[in-house]
């Protein structure tokens, strides 16, 4: 039986246009009233991802900024924090690098330097609280930072991702998308956090799903048996998938779900 359904966001729930699918909000309500829970793990903030589901809020998990920030029923339950002195090397580094822009996630909102249009274009889509300021590190003081966020206006795998891999010692270094790259405490991820809500409820490996089509998608999909690559996800997740569903433009996620839920 399953009991837990992880669904990471753009590229995986969201179409290329950025829409959910039409009928997602009753299949939801539907799924809480039988007990299963409905997780959406990704790399959004809290906040935007909020009023994306605003109709079903209390009837889904959020896991945001990729596993550093959990709230359930509309209360933080975890957030993974990077201490302030840790700032300061990465923001260096990011600041050197062509075509990047550095975004700092925080518990109250994001922060960035940037007007870039592009950059703002792109940024504002993930979050919907983003505050420009002069200086991000003296913003940092005021929030908890359990991300940095950096933007790639060139292509994040070949650029930002190779230069920033010296970090690793330090940080989780994920390629999230094709121009974003984040930064988070060692062992922070989506799995992480899935495996938090697994022990919190009893729920089994074998009674979860997860969908995903990115590379900061791999932490959940070991820990859910059900695991599913978009037709459309990078190779090196599909690799650690166990399963395939059709693209996000076909509405993948929710023809699975009601292959295991057929009355849905």
């Amino acid at each position: 039986m399953i009991r837990l359904i992880a669904v990471d966001m753009d590229g995986t729930l969201l179409d290329s246009s950025h829409r959910l699918p039409p009928g997602l909000f009753p299949v939801v309500r539907e799924l809480k009233r039988r007990g299963v829970r409905f997780a959406v793990s990704s790399g959004r903030q809290y906040y935007n991802l909020l009023k994306l589901f605003e109709p079903v809020r209390d009837e889904v998990t959020f896991i945001c900024e990729n596993g550093a920030i959990v709230f359930e029923n509309h209360r933080n339950v975890y957030c993974s924090e990077i201490g302030f002195d840790r700032l300061v090397e990465p923001l260096r580094a990011i600041r050197a690098i062509r075509g990047a822009e550095p975004v700092f996630c925080g518990l109250k909102s994001a922060y960035a330097e940037s007007r870039d249009p592009f950059f703002l274009e792109n940024a504002c889509r993930y979050y919907e609280r983003l505050e420009i300021v002069p200086d991000i590190l003296e913003a940092a003081k005021q929030d908890k930072i359990c991300k940095v966020a950096v933007f790639d206006a060139v292509d994040a795998e070949s650029n930002c991702y190779v230069r920033l891999e010296r970090f690793r010692d330090g940080f989780m270094v994920i390629l999230s998308g094709s121009r974003w790259v984040d930064l988070m405490n060692p062992g922070v991820d989506k799995g992480v956090a899935i495996e938090a809500l697994q022990r919190q409820f009893g729920i089994a490996p074998a009674e979860c799903m997860a969908f995903g089509d990115y590379l900061n998608d791999c932490g959940m999909m070991r820990v859910c048996d059900y695991s599913y690559a978009m037709a459309n996800a990078h190779p090196g997740l599909k690799a650690v998938c166990r399963f395939e569903a059709k693209s996000n433009d076909e509405n993948g996620v929710l023809e699975k779900i009601r292959e295991f839920f057929p009355e849905l």
